[in-house]
Formats: C-alpha cells, sequence, structure tokens
C-alpha cells in the first residue's frame, strides 16, 4: 500500500485523495482481517510538511500494526511532475536520486535537510527496534483472517526441505536464545498458536525479516549522516569563499 504518509496536508498537497477519503487506520486493519499482511510505503520530506513527520510516521506504523515497511525520504525523479517543478525553481541538487533507503534528498526542502534526515533516521531506528517489531508483528497476525489460497505445499503435503529447516533453527537460536527479548518471543508465538494457529507459519517468517533490518537500520544511519556532512561542507564552501574574496 502506498500509504506515503499520515498527514493530511501533505496527501493532499501530492494529490493523494484517495489516501484521505476514508481512516487509513481503519483501512490497514480490514486487509489484515481479510487474510492478508499489509505491507506500506512511507516518505518523508514532502513540501509544507510539519517538523516531527517522522514521529508521526513510527507511531502510524504502530498503530496500524504494518510489520514491514518501504520508508524512505523523498527522491525527484527525472520526468516527473515534481521534477519540472524543483526544475523550475531552481531546487534540484546534483546528485542523482536514489531509489533505496539510504540516500538523502536530491532537491532542497522546505524545511531544513539535517532536520528532515535525524527525524528519518531516528523513526527508521525506532521502526525496527527488535521488542518493538516484535509487538507490531504478533498485533498483525493475531488479528489477521485466515489465508484464502492453500500454499503449494499443502497441495503436494511436501515436508519442509534442508533450506526451511534451517532458516527456522537460525530465526529460534536468534530470537528464542541469543536476543534480550527471548521470553516476549517464545510468549507471543503461544499466543499466536492458541489464538490464530492457522497463520503460525507465516507469523515466523516475518519475525525473521528483522533480521535484515536489525543491521540495515545502522548502515542507514551511517550512511545518512556521511552525506550530511558532505552536505554540510557543500554549504559551507561558498560562504568561505565568499569571504576570502
Amino acid at each position: 500500500m502506498g500509504i506515503e504518509t499520515p498527514d493530511p496536508a501533505s496527501l493532499k498537497a501530492t494529490k493523494k485523495y484517495q489516501n484521505a477519503n476514508s481512516p487509513l487506520v481503519e483501512a490497514v486493519d480490514r486487509i489484515a482481517r481479510a487474510g492478508l499482511r499489509p505491507m506500506a510505503g512511507f516518505i518523508i520530506g514532502f513540501d509544507g510538511e510539519a517538523p516531527g513527520a517522522g514521529g508521526r510516521i513510527a507511531r502510524f506504523i504502530e498503530e496500524a500494526a504494518i510489520p514491514v515497511t518501504t520508508f524512505s525520504m523523498l527522491q525527484a525523479l527525472p520526468n516527473t511532475a515534481l521534477w519540472d517543478r524543483l526544475e523550475r525553481e531552481g531546487r534540484l541538487l546534483p546528485h542523482r536520486a536514489g531509489l533505496n533507503q539510504t540516500n538523502l534528498m536530491n532537491f532542497i526542502p522546505t524545511r531544513p535537510m539535517p532536520e528532515i534526515a535525524r527525524e528519518y533516521v531516528d523513526a527508521f531506528h525506532r521502526v525496527y527496534d527488535p521488542l518493538v517489531y516484535l509487538e507490531r508483528t504478533y498485533r498483525c497476525f493475531v488479528r489477521m483472517g485466515p489465508p484464502r489460497i492453500r500454499r503449494r505445499r499443502e497441495l503436494k503435503s511436501e515436508a519442509p526441505n534442508w533450506t526451511d529447516l534451517r532458516a527456522a533453527f537460525i530465526l529460534l537460536w536468534r530470537q528464542g536464545v541469543l536476543r534480550k527479548t527471548r521470553g516476549r518471543f517464545w510468549y507471543r508465538l503461544a499466543c499466536i498458536l492458541w489464538r490464530n494457529p492457522r497463520v503460525w507459519d507465516h507469523y515466523l517468517t516475518v519475525c525473521a525479516h528483522v533480521e535484515h533490518f536489525l543491521v540495515y537500520r545502522d548502515t542507514v544511519k551511517a550512511e545518512i549522516e556521511a552525506q550530511l556532512r558532505h552536505y554540510a561542507e557543500r554549504d559551507r564552501r561558498p560562504a568561505q569563499e565568499g569571504s576570502a574574496a
């Protein structure tokens, strides 16, 4: 789902009227109860965005219980209306747009770039905190409706293969033994088996996704901070050249 932002003003400014027509949390809830795991995209850095957007996105993700998101800073892409407008306004920056979660914006935003970047990094870390992620994933799956399509393995009565068993062992070892949240991990798994047993294997699969994000969130922080230093140095250069002249 391309939710983009929970801020009504930003949705209207970007003409995402379909996202402002009904309560977004209720829409996500209906999708989950229908048996579909919600996954949503969020963006920070819209023009006119009020401070604190990162925190508002993180709180919405928690309230809606969306386990995995694609959360990034806004990028202007060539041959789009946003690109053309920013080019006319002289706000495009020389570096190209980066289509991943480790890039600063490629244009001058309406509020300070460092402020947006700090909110983004803080929210990214908060969303993928191990305990926060575990609880959010549990809340998603405990309300999830039954799958409407039987898996291929169920149809063929196939036994788990070695890859599946190895992945399950790594997950249980890391989250059920090594990590400080191990007690909560076993408790939530027992709750899923009791309250919604039809989704237990899918639940464990999504629990495993956090192993990637625990590493990746540090990568995001390091790369964004490095780009911020370069951004600050570039801004200082014209001032220094002007004073030297």
